[in-house]
């Protein structure tokens, strides 16, 4: 049986979870039937994701020996009526029951004496539409090469009916989407990612040597750091598995425009729009917020070329903006948040920001775990987490042509709620997760996240959007 052990960070996210906070990541897609498909379509579909071969890690379970460290073994007796599964919503079928299935499913703790994976077709959806819901353990895939497996089964062109779902994903065989756009491949030595790896380790102590200075006032600097958060709603403790979930898209091309006219990104823009939906969701809950909420933003620390399904991502903080500040404001103060915080790690190395990582995502589990995280100031109190996208082709699944790509995403310690965005052709597809004891009503955040893009849009392109939400 093979055997490998599991690296540090992956671990983590196995030693940190429980039941009330399970570790999977997941998406929901949405495909649009191809015209006069028949009625056996989606059974045949079913059918040929169960007979599809199983690559690595989606063969392999962890084992946790009484000595020594934990490891990766492969299955033998892998049971794919478990990971492929084939449900139906009851009529009409609409967005809001869909959603109703996902919040249900992804909720559950995955198996550990099985590989860490399902998926589950759903048809019925309103407007000849069928859906596809996926959950991986975090210990397999960090976002970008969740989404390289994802999109590795999708292809370029609506006639093509060859299936290659993610789970049979061969990174060595760039897909259709990647060699659009260019593949390359990393090489580096044994030896070179030891140094490397020593070097980091370095690094990563300067770096927290760098934050402990300026808490304690000590040292100047615009970045935020951690434990310096103002506390509310979306820091306390999760107590039930229950999860409420929420999706919107906004028009990446209108998102691009608005940062090309202010001279930020699209992640900057985004943050921005979700500060002000947050602080109007909590003024909507009689909670005013006087200070700026923060933002952890992972970071992908992945090199190029690097297809390997481990985990390597870092984050760092940046502060959503005044909560009276105009949304244009509001957008300025992310952006000099942002760029401190970027400059704190400019020249740190991938393994620093990763060592980094492991560091400050072990103490913040601790302190959730002993409660001590209700007693010390928060580090954060929304996660947003923004994965790029295959690009600007239309996808098909077996001449289905996809319509949306919704990332369900987990929770962190010391928060409750999760936004992920995904890009794909012209839409920016955003999945938020939240415990429904704290934020039951994500609607609420979804309709602001719309309602302050148009005002940023209005403001900053001069253009008048069709307005569809108040504030």
């Amino acid at each position: 049986m093979a055997k490998q052990t599991i690296p540090l960070l992956d671990l983590m996210f196995f030693l940190t979870e429980t039941q009330q906070s399970p570790k999977h990541v997941g998406a929901i897609q949405i495909f649009q039937l191809p015209a006069r498909a028949p009625e056996n379509y989606l059974r045949d579909l079913v059918t040929a994701f169960k007979k599809a071969p199983i690559a690595s890690p989606f063969n392999k379970h962890p084992y946790f020996p009484r000595f020594g460290m934990p490891e990766w073994h492969e299955d033998t007796e892998l049971e794919i009526n478990y990971h492929v599964r084939h449900s139906a919503l009851p009529s009409p079928g609409n967005t809001q029951q869909l959603m109703d299935v996902v919040q249900r499913l992804h909720a559950v703790l995955l198996d550990r004496k099985r590989p860490g994976w399902i998926c589950q077709v759903i048809e019925g959806l309103e407007d000849n539409r069928f859906a596809v819901y996926s959950k991986v353990h975090h210990a397999y895939i960090d976002g970008m090469s969740g989404v390289k497996r994802m999109y590795g089964s999708l292809s370029l062109s609506a006639t093509d009916k060859k299936i290659v779902p993610a789970w049979s994903y061969d990174p060595d065989k760039p897909s259709a989407v990647e060699h659009r756009q260019g593949k390359k491949k990393s090489s580096v030595s044994t030896a070179g990612k030891l140094s490397s790896q020593l070097k980091g380790m370095a690094q990563a102590y300067e770096v927290l040597t760098k934050m402990g200075m300026q808490r304690l006032k000590l040292r100047s600097s615009e970045a935020q750091i951690p434990f310096t958060a103002t506390r509310t709603r979306m820091n306390r403790t999760i107590e039930w598995d229950s999860r409420s979930t929420a999706v919107c898209t906004l028009e990446l091309d209108q998102v691009k425009a608005v940062g090309k006219k202010r001279g930020c990104t699209v992640n900057e823009v985004v943050l921005a729009v979700i500060g002000a939906a947050l602080d109007n969701y909590l003024d909507q809950h009689e909670e005013h917020n006087s200070s700026p909420l923060v933002a952890l933003c992972p970071m992908s620390v992945r090199q190029v070329g690097d297809d390997s399904a481990k985990t390597q991502v870092s984050a760092v903080h940046v502060r959503l903006g005044e909560p009276g500040a105009s949304i244009s404001e509001r957008l300025d103060q992310v952006v000099r948040s942002s760029h401190a915080s970027k400059d704190e790690i400019q020249n740190v190395s991938p393994e620093a920001m990763i060592d980094y990582g492991v560091f400050i995502f072990g103490l913040w589990e601790i302190l959730a775990r002993t409660r001590l995280d209700q007693i010390i100031t928060p580090s954060y109190n929304v996660l947003v987490s923004n994965v790029p996208g295959p690009g600007d082709d239309s996808l098909y699944l077996c001449g289905s042509r996809m319509l949306a790509s919704y990332p369900i995403s987990t929770l962190l310690p010391g928060v409750n709620i999760n936004i992920t965005l995904l890009s794909h052709g012209n839409a920016l597809d955003f999945g938020l997760l939240a415990d429904m004891h704290a934020l039951p009503d994500l609607d609420i955040v979804v309709e602001g996240m719309e309602y302050y893009f148009e005002k940023l849009q209005r403001e900053v392109l001069g253009k008048r959007r069709r307005h569809r939400h108040a504030s």
